[in-house]
């Protein structure tokens, strides 16, 4: 008997110290729940402005004739750009918010590509300007607070003499199937359509230098200085690219993307030569009777538009198997600011039931009596499985006073790959009760265009998780260089794009989904505009991705807010897990127009950006 019990309190024992292991992970996530909850939220707006300070080189140049000559510690021997920033932050208010939530550090742009100087004698006619860099190196020294580096060099130009040499170049552009990208235009400004299908490119070598040059320079900095780097963000937004950047991301735009480089063609045959491992695999996949990888070619024709020489070359913002359905409504009987819902019907089934939530700006400057601009929804069909033939959308508002008010049909056609006319299908069910859309109801079907012709592609989705992944990819490229220095363990982030719930922007463009999900050591930073900086959507989205954790990299609400509209908003990124939050502050001479019309600051009315600037402060103070 007393050896039965001795055996039997091994189990127990087990039992016990599993209980308690169970035990000490709760308290443990309790603690590390509790002290998230407890963390404040960096605000680290990012300082305009500094760009003349930060690049000047020794000696300094003299002033034009009218300008005003360059700060006294700009120059000389320790010159940097600290006493402008520690002036605009005092200038916004204390370190600290009284209830301890805010704290108050800043973000510094260092666009890569202002730091080289030509020099016949260097390799490739340009260098690196050691004293610009030392002068990023001294503001960070120099300014006592928590600091975002945010080593930038995207698509939008900061004027740097290199930046047209790189640009002249093929081997730096991103390419559609009839060649480079040209340089393009974006409020005004250059914007130059880099590549991120290769890593062995100019553009790509210059970056490498650039980061290097910085990384080295604060590795030398004392150690209790580098402890105030919160962050590093990479590059600025990454993505793919098209025509007509500022106004051609719509789905009602001519579908041309990126990137069809020789690069890109070879890359997508061996990844699904990796993916299928034979062409056979790939053709039961696809139905296709492909002879071999190599003559598997990325789709880039529109059926509807070109001939092609067979079907697996038709891609469109469709081609993938969901099409967007899409406008705008208001209703005046709605109480302010509560969405509308609206309901899809295909063929008479309810499908999909969506909030009028969206930012569209252009029907508030066009109808400004409606008083707002959340105006916008959006819902994506998935046609890819519908059996060929045409069928019909019903679009209907859930009106406040109950029951459901018909806002209009459009019909799809989907084609099979034979192009037979399509034969009208019958109604699943009835279409539950409507009337007629009120009086106080106004509204607007953008998408889809009626009698529209879907063909669904197989190979389109594989293409677009090719771009993707070649996105993903050169990410990581800098992910690794910093890796491989003393700020290895900074955290590092994107500063990235969010173009997944845009009423209007078709995604696939951007090719950005992937880098919004974690990827090595990589964290969550994203652009947050409009709806998406104070609407559950974003949060709702966050919870899917399974972020560890994120900052707002870009912020503004494009709307005035009060102290405490705007608080709310901080607090809730503060309480889903945001790391830091960062918004621009470009100080705006009175009388002058501002050098960016989202940057915070008194003088600056558009989008309320004056306003917000005074609800920032009010917080703080």
């Amino acid at each position: 008997m007393n050896g039965a019990r001795q055996a039997g309190r091994g189990p127990d024992a087990v039992c016990a110290a599993l209980a308690l292991a169970v035990l000490a992970l709760l308290i443990a996530a309790s603690v590390w729940l509790w002290q998230g909850q407890r963390r404040p939220l960096l605000l680290a707006p990012a300082i305009g402005g500094l760009n003349p300070c930060l690049d000047m080189t020794a000696p300094a140049p003299a002033p034009a004739p009218g300008a005003p000559p360059p700060e006294a510690a700009c120059a000389g021997a320790q010159g940097s750009a600290a006493g402008q920033v520690e002036s605009i932050l005092s200038a916004l208010g204390p370190r600290h918010s009284p209830d301890g939530r805010l704290l108050v550090g800043y973000t510094l742009v260092v666009p890569l590509l202002n730091l080289f100087r030509p020099d016949a004698a260097a390799a490739g006619g340009w260098r690196i300007d050691d004293e610009a860099v030392q002068r990023v190196a001294r503001t960070v020294q120099g300014v006592d607070r928590p600091v975002v580096l945010y080593l930038f060099s995207s698509h939008f130009s900061e004027g740097a003499p290199i930046e047209p040499v790189l640009a002249s170049d093929p081997a730096n552009l991103a390419q559609t199937p009839r060649g480079p990208l040209p340089v393009d235009r974006y409020m005004g400004q250059p914007m130059y359509p880099w590549s991120v299908a290769r890593l062995d490119n100019g553009i790509t070598q210059r970056r490498d230098e650039a980061m290097r040059a910085v990384s080295g320079a604060l590795c030398r900095l004392p150690a209790a200085t580098r402890a105030r780097l919160a962050g590093i963000n990479l590059l600025g937004e990454t993505h793919q690219l098209y025509p007509a950047f500022e106004t051609g991301m719509g789905t009602d735009q001519p579908y041309v993307v990126t990137d069809y480089s020789p690069t890109s063609r070879a890359g997508f045959a061996a990844a699904l030569r990796q993916r299928f491992g034979t062409v056979a695999a790939l053709n039961r996949y696809l139905g296709s009777s492909f002879a071999d990888f190599d003559a598997v070619q990325p789709p880039s024709r529109d059926i509807r538009r070109q001939r092609l020489d067979n079907f697996w070359q038709h891609i469109d913002d469709a081609a993938a198997g969901r099409v967007a359905v899409s406008g705008w409504v208001h209703d005046g009987a709605q109480p302010v600011g509560r969405s509308s819902w609206v309901r899809i019907y295909l063929d008479g089934q309810w499908v999909g039931r969506v909030p009028a939530r969206f930012e569209r700006q252009d029907v508030a400057q066009a109808r400004p009596e409606l008083g707002t601009s959340r105006l916008g929804w959006r819902y994506d069909l998935r046609f890819a499985d519908l059996p060929p033939g045409r069928h019909r959308l019903d679009v209907a508002l859930e009106g406040a006073g109950g029951g459901l008010q018909h806002l209009g049909t459009r019909h799809i056609n989907v084609m099979g790959r034979e192009q037979r006319p399509p034969v009208a299908l019958p109604m699943r069910l009835d279409l539950p009760p409507m009337r007629p859309a009120g009086a106080r109801v106004a509204f607007w079907i953008d998408a889809p265009a009626d009698e529209r012709a879907l063909f669904y592609n197989p190979l389109v989705p594989l293409w677009d998780e090719f771009r993707a992944r070649q996105v993903v990819r050169y990410l990581e490229h800098f992910d690794r260089l910093l890796a491989a220095t003393c700020l290895a363990d900074v955290p590092r982030r994107t500063q990235q794009i969010y173009p997944a719930e845009k009423a209007g922007w078709d995604a696939s463009r951007f090719a950005a989904g992937q880098s919004l999900l974690p990827f090595g050591q990589v964290q969550l930073g994203i652009n947050l505009y409009g709806e998406a900086t104070d609407d559950a959507s974003f949060f709702d989205w966050l919870a899917r991705s399974r972020q560890p954790g994120y900052s707002v990299t870009e912020f503004h609400p494009l709307r005035a807010l009060s102290a405490a509209e705007l608080g709310a908003v901080f607090e809730d990124h503060r309480r889903h897990g945001a790391r830091t939050l960062s918004f621009f502050l470009h100080p705006v001479a009175p009388g002058e127009a501002p050098a960016n019309p989202f940057a915070f600051d008194p003088h600056n009315p558009r989008f309320g950006s004056d306003r917000l600037y005074a609800a920032t402060q009010a917080l703080l103070r």
